[in-house]
């Protein structure tokens, strides 16, 4: 399959005008506004992640030294410049923070190593974690004069509003699926405790809550925790109040309701007042239900939750949640503290590689027949390369192949040939097709193996 060059949005020309124009209201990409972000890089005198992380991306760079130190941290200290904004000396103890709370979680996973951005995402974490713990005054101060300096020369829309101290207790963390945020969760749970009883007030918390978009992705997330030898429990409303505090709750974000509601609600649910406010707050994907109008109740149960506590959010599509929402986009341009979001997952060799065909329609029914003959004969050669190369894959711990049909309706029907048939039912028709007419799809393979044809697209 081809690879496809990702195209970097346009930015918004510039216009000359005399003295008299007015001033052009313009509004950046959602990525360009992440304040608190630019802000970490800045510590390091870097505008860009990978302007800072360019020279440790590879496998060499990963896992810990004979003195259970970072490669990535050696990477760090052994650069020539100074950074204005930390210290090596504080980047050192970060580190050893990170080694010890990695070491607790992966005693079941023997050969678990952080890559460069899951590293740096920890590091970020640690320095925001003591600035808020051991100096939350000074981090407000500095933030804001970091707002002052992006707010220079652009107009009302772009500019980004100071902060509150009651907006420093929310971070988020903008990462690609697959990225590993769940890992990265379970080590921040153990960094913020760690920074909270370092001040002494480790008995202020009450619950470490995890919100969750659905019961599926909760049992996902309680089986994770006990492989990292942290201890989890799912929510039920009969047990509620018998959880330990050093337990982390898992609920899915739609079981938590007003005090109003749950007198009217069935059993299942719970007001989130019940949970008092105290927390520490973790949210998987919790801004979904934005698109139907539920992001209002949603976000206000969890601030509920951490009024008095501290969240951590994770998301791989924070800029599809917040576009249509200024207010949404305000409040995570100065929480997400850490972008590693798709484009640069895919630019690092971790994304998907695809092309698209639309095949013309007056030739639909042979083509799509043949198209689909090719994708077949694609698995067919994964699947031959996995059973006789396995010992040379098995360093890269590649799974068996897959072949994936995305459908835009599983149940809805369409008309096709004269006969109503679903996504689901037409691929089991070429399927079908594909065994029983055996001279035609030899000629098929024929004409593919031999160049003897030509797919055109809706453009000819």
């Amino acid at each position: 399959m081809s690879k496809r060059p990702l195209q970097k949005a346009p930015r918004a020309a510039r216009v000359s005008r005399s003295q008299s124009a007015p001033v052009a209201q313009l509004r950046l990409p959602f990525a360009e506004t992440l304040i608190l972000f630019q802000y970490m890089l800045s510590l390091f005198g870097k505008v860009s992640l990978n302007d800072l992380c360019e020279g440790m991306k590879g496998d060499s760079f990963e896992g810990l030294d004979e003195n259970n130190v970072s490669y990535s941290c050696r990477y760090l200290l052994g650069l020539s410049i100074s950074f204005p904004g930390i210290t090596k000396e504080d980047i050192l103890r970060y580190d050893q923070n990170i080694v010890r709370h990695t070491l607790s979680i992966s005693v079941n996973r023997p050969s678990f190593r952080w890559k460069y951005f899951q590293y740096m995402a920890l590091l970020f974490t640690e320095i925001y974690l003591d600035r808020y713990f051991n100096g939350r005054k000074s981090l407000l101060d500095s933030l804001n004069a970091h707002v002052d300096k992006f707010n220079l020369n652009k107009g009302a829309e772009d500019q980004i509003s100071h902060y509150s101290e009651d907006e420093l207790h929310k971070i988020a963390f903008w990462q690609a699926t697959g990225s590993g945020k769940t890992l990265i969760m379970h080590v921040n749970i153990l960094q913020f405790r760690y920074y909270l009883d370092k001040v002494g007030k480790s008995k202020d918390l009450n619950r470490v809550i995890l919100l969750t978009p659905n019961e599926g992705l909760s049992a996902q997330h309680c089986e994770q925790f006990q492989v990292s030898g942290m201890r989890a429990e799912l929510f039920a409303k009969e047990t509620a109040e018998s959880f330990l505090k050093n337990d982390i709750d898992i609920i899915d974000i739609h079981k938590l309701i007003s005090a109003e509601e749950e007198a009217k609600i069935g059993e299942k649910r719970v007001a989130a007042i019940a949970f008092e406010s105290k927390n520490l707050v973790l949210v998987d994907e919790g801004h979904k239900g934005a698109s139907s109008g539920e992001i209002g109740p949603f976000l206000k149960r969890r601030d509920e939750l951490c009024q008095e506590g501290f969240s951590f959010e994770y998301s791989a599509t924070f800029g599809q949640a917040v576009v249509s929402d200024k207010a949404l986009q305000q409040q995570y341009s100065k929480c997400i503290l850490f972008d590693y979001s798709y484009k640069y997952f895919y630019v690092d060799g971790y994304g998907k590689e695809y092309s698209i065909l639309n095949l013309a329609e007056n030739q639909y029914d042979d083509q799509r027949q043949l198209y689909l003959t090719a994708c077949l004969l694609t698995f067919y050669q994964q699947l031959k390369v996995y059973e006789t190369k396995k010992r040379e894959l098995i360093p890269f711990n590649i799974e068996e192949p897959l072949w994936v049909f995305v459908g835009s309706k599983v149940t809805a029907v369409r008309t096709e040939n004269r006969a109503q048939v679903s996504d689901v039912v037409d691929i089991l028709l070429f399927l079908r097709r594909f065994l029983a007419d055996r001279p035609e799809s030899i000629g098929f393979i024929d004409r593919l193996l031999n160049g003897t044809f030509q797919l055109n697209d809706t453009e000819g």
